[in-house]
């Protein structure tokens, strides 16, 4: 099972895809048994979750933006109806950091560590602010050694870039490159360790000057076993 596949199937549950994005899954899932695995297999971690939670407006900066965006001269109604759609999507992106954790904290426990003292099984972070969406999903296979990273809704300031950073417990952080708009696939790095934390700074374009972070932290989110 590949980790673009994976991701893919959780977006798509979470309703984090654009209608286009959506519709294409829904036909692939006709011809791929994989992707269709992968999507019940979200439903059956997510759904519980989304519906306990209790509901949600939003908030006055995000109703402004959404009316921001909608085109010039809409009727009352049509405004009515984008914003209900909005709200929903709201409320799953408020769950998904939540689902996410508590989905792969679930089955934790049903699975044991490998050889003594090797790293090894797939872990996962939803790299966030404080409970918003996701700004990254990041998974990392400990026996392959890579770091699957797949942006969700990371926003870059103007003439800045977004830096990502592997963070042991009591260790420097290690730069793991610049999040761009695309999925990367990257290495892990030597001497990578289970109980770490994945986290993301503002920094100048370009990168970090020094090799360590200048910039604030923006984004984090700690590794779970999944």
């Amino acid at each position: 099972m590949s980790d673009d596949l994976e991701m893919r199937a959780a977006e798509y549950v979470l309703g984090h895809q654009e209608s286009a994005e959506r519709e294409a899954v829904r036909r692939e899932m006709e011809q791929n048994a994989g992707l269709r695995a992968a999507v019940a297999r979200w439903e059956r971690r997510l759904f519980p979750l989304a519906r306990t939670a209790p509901p949600a407006a939003p908030s006055a900066d995000l109703l402004a933006r959404i009316k921001a965006g909608l085109p010039p001269r809409v009727e009352t109604d049509a405004i009515v109806v984008a914003l209900r759609k909005s709200v929903r999507r709201w409320r799953a992106a408020a769950l998904v950091s939540g689902a996410l954790a508590a989905s792969v904290l679930a089955f934790a426990g049903a699975r044991l560590l490998g050889d003594a003292g090797k790293p090894s099984g797939v872990y996962v972070a939803a790299v966030n602010r404080g409970g918003d969406a996701p700004a990254l999903i990041v998974r990392v296979d400990m026996a392959s050694g890579r770091v699957f990273v797949r942006p969700v809704s990371a926003e870059t300031p103007a003439g800045k870039s977004l830096e990502l950073w592997y963070i042991a417990a009591g260790a420097a952080p290690m730069s793991m490159g610049i999040v761009g708009a695309k999925p990367e696939n990257l290495a892990l790095p030597a001497g990578a360790v289970e109980k770490a934390k994945f986290a993301v700074t503002v920094e100048p374009a370009g990168g970090s000057p020094s090799g360590a972070p200048t910039g604030p932290i923006v984004y984090a989110g700690d590794l779970v076993r999944e």
